[in-house]
């Protein structure tokens, strides 16, 4: 075999490689998308059906939409500072792998306060401990080699003993937040009990039985499921 000929099975064998792993990076991204947990989530949501909030009987399964309220407390966003009952907050740090790189999660961090679910026809109390949660990641930022990470950025980073500095440079970060917002739509699925409901007008007892609330928490048969997606709120 001549030099010239060599080198063209070389070349060609080459491109077939990285045809190959450009296809298998694509099915994997597809796949993940497809079947990945928040995927997963959402589908399950989306499948459920769909209950007004003083519509859906006790230790029935069912998603019920409203608009997130504060029952007691509230939280602040760790990386943004937003006023919410549930956050997850999480940082990436770019990696090489010979010629390719990646993004691997260093820090995860998430955080819930039990809050109240409104819509028109009454209101539910939502414990989100132990929940599936599907949130969009709507608050994101970055640190890097001409950038530096910010004091809030820092502390956040700190508190994991994480460091924003490399050797020489930066490393290249991202930061990502999803959170559960005050009046946000959200759409949970679950069962729960009914209980009377200390806020119903008093003269809703005369007029038959007295109002009552939802408060849906997890079990082990149906751990709540909740999402801010606006395919899973319709």
């Amino acid at each position: 075999m001549t030099l010239e000929l060599a080198a063209y099975y070389h070349g060609d064998s080459s491109g077939t490689i990285f045809v190959i792993a450009l296809l298998v990076i694509v099915v994997v991204l597809i796949l993940g998308f497809v079947f990945g947990k928040s995927a997963r989530l959402k589908r399950k949501l989306r499948a459920a059906k769909a209950w007004a909030i003083g519509e859906l009987p006790e230790d029935t399964l069912g998603r019920v939409v409203g608009q997130a309220r504060p029952l007691a407390n509230t939280l602040l966003g760790p990386l943004t500072g937003r006023p919410c009952v549930y956050y997850i907050a999480t940082v990436e740090e770019q990696r090489s792998n010979g010629r390719s790189s990646y993004w691997k999660t260093i820090i995860t961090e998430s955080e819930g306060v039990p809050f109240v679910l409104e819509d028109s026809t009454g209101r539910a109390i939502i414990d989100p401990s132990n929940a599936e949660v599907a949130l969009d990641f709507d608050g994101k930022s970055s640190s890097g080699t001409f950038h530096d990470a910010n004091e809030v950025q820092e502390a956040f980073l700190t508190k994991y003993d994480k460091k924003s500095s490399g050797w020489v440079f930066n490393k290249s970060l991202r930061y990502r937040e999803a959170m559960i917002e005050i009046g946000e739509t959200v759409a949970v699925l679950g069962s729960g009990v009914r209980e009377p409901d200390p806020n119903a007008p008093p003269e809703d007892a005369y007029r038959g039985a007295p109002r009552t609330q939802l408060r849906l928490t997890s079990s082990a048969q149906f751990p709540l499921v909740i999402s801010d997606d606006p395919t899973t709120t319709q």
